[in-house]
């Protein structure tokens, strides 16, 4: 007889991601698993350091055995916890048909089975903030923890990329946990069915080479922009379980037959139906983009060394003048206020052009900055000017996309240059390290961006002059 798969906190933190990964992880063929994407390995490595890092400054000892040979480790890491260590660094968790390697375990006051102390529990992350899926994995840890000293600790805490430790009460997570651990060993012993589902994550999932070809043989409706399981299952069960059958759908009778309301409901109509016929959708012109001349923005951030701006770029869209950019690093936090000083002089030369982006990123950043290096009005203004072009592309047309990417929307709107890459996130590492050649790479692509919005920004422009159906 086959034995069970023990669950670890990795399980849940996919849990509160994509159900149908963990089923994936616990059951599926590991010859059809893809490597981790570059993104992928490279937020493991930064972890991995960042962990190290603590680990090291603090000198916990750690038990000899890994996980790999879990009884002897569970029995080191115990003895260590009855001698009533300070701490523990990647001790081995036993109970039940769970396992756990938490990164610290921290001794507290107050009896226990080990003696007059117990330990509690602290996880190290490289975000800036922290997130649910990582407290479901602390919760776990402090789960184990009580079966194994028959005290829950009263808190449980995570160490964040800026080395904050945030603290969470074990009984606010208590009930989530409890629903989510049940949730994954029903998934994993059969009694709870997960299917794929779209979502902006897949297409660095290892297990994409399985759930994408799923997903558009079966024509899935997952892969519409602003569909949820929700909607999906309400559809399905009214007999909309396709893009092309809602792509034919009227919108009165599928909100009837469904029980959506029809105001959500209309979007994905006109989404399945630009999906079904590869064609774009014009909805409404909306505002027409002002300029030129116009001012183009994008950024990048270290997501360490609490989100720093690595690379900002200025273009001046001009047709009299051509195309100017101003590129303005800050390769050390130390240098970020001189950039933010470059930024706001490039915008003040040019007080009355409109200052376009694409995303929340560039003015978010630009908000961050503000709000660290406060030089008021000109720094309000500058962010008053912004306009995002996501939103503007949405309300004037459906566009046949899974995801309203910038590369996405320019290519589908028949952008012809270069994309700017997926993976972005390696390069912005590896430049704010250093690194000439990812600098570089770094470069073109903000330089990708630039031209792939400069593009949408005239798609927008002409698009009252566009016919209907025109095919992408």
């Amino acid at each position: 007889m086959p034995s069970v798969p023990s669950l670890s906190a990795t399980h849940l933190y996919l849990y509160a991601h994509c159900e149908h990964r963990v089923h994936l992880e616990l059951r599926g063929d590991s010859g059809v698993r893809l490597a981790d994407t570059e993104e992928e390995r490279a937020l493991k490595a930064r972890g991995i350091a960042h962990e190290a890092a603590i680990a090291d400054a603090l000198a916990f000892p750690r038990p000899a055995h890994g996980p790999e040979a879990r009884d002897r480790a569970f029995e080191e890491t115990l003895a260590l916890m009855r001698a009533g260590e300070a701490g523990i660094y990647q001790g081995v968790l036993l109970a039940e048909d769970l396992i756990g390697v938490p990164d610290l375990l921290i001794r507290q006051p107050g009896a226990s089975h080990l003696g007059d102390h117990h330990y509690t529990v602290a996880d190290v992350k490289i975000s800036q903030r922290a997130r649910a899926d990582q407290a479901l994995q602390v919760a776990f840890y402090a789960h184990l923890l009580e079966k194994v000293q028959g005290v829950l600790p009263s808190e449980v805490y995570l160490i964040l990329g800026d080395g904050s430790r945030e603290a969470i009460a074990s009984e606010d997570l208590g009930g989530v946990f409890e629903q989510a651990l049940a949730d994954v060993r029903a998934i994993r012993d059969g009694g709870r069915a997960t299917d794929p589902f779209f979502q902006d994550a897949c297409p660095r999932c290892p297990w994409r080479g399985l759930c994408l070809p799923e997903l558009e043989a079966r024509d899935d409706l997952s892969l519409l922009p602003g569909m949820t399981r929700s909607r999906r299952g309400a559809l399905a069960r009214s007999g909309f379980e396709t893009v092309s059958t809602l792509a034919a759908a009227r919108p009165e009778r599928a909100a009837t037959r469904s029980g959506l309301e029809r105001r959500s409901l209309l979007p994905l109509i006109r989404q399945a139906q630009a999906a079904a016929k590869r064609a774009i959708l014009p909805l409404s012109p909306g505002p027409r983009p002002e300029g030129p001349p116009e001012l183009l923005v994008t950024a990048h951030e270290n997501p360490e060394n609490a989100g720093h701006t690595v690379l900002l770029t200025i273009s001046l869209s001009d047709i009299k003048q051509g195309n100017r950019t101003a590129l303005i690093w800050a390769a050390d936090p130390s240098d970020e206020k001189a950039l933010y000083e470059k930024a706001l002089r490039a915008f003040s030369r040019r007080p009355h052009a409109p200052v376009y982006h694409h995303g929340r990123s560039a003015v978010w950043q630009l908000a961050r900055l503000e709000s660290r290096y406060g030089s008021g009005s000109a720094g309000l203004q500058a962010l008053h000017r912004m306009t995002d072009v996501a939103p503007l592309v949405r309300r004037a047309a459906a566009l046949p996309v899974q995801r309203y990417t910038l590369a996405e929307a320019a290519r589908a709107t028949g952008y012809a240059g270069e994309l700017p890459p997926e993976e972005i996130l390696p390069l912005t590492w590896r430049a704010a390290g250093g690194d000439e050649e990812a600098r570089e790479g770094l470069l073109a692509a903000a330089a990708s961006e630039r031209e792939a919005l400069q593009h949408l920004i005239g798609w927008l422009r002409s698009l009252s002059e566009t016919p209907a159906g025109t095919r992408a």
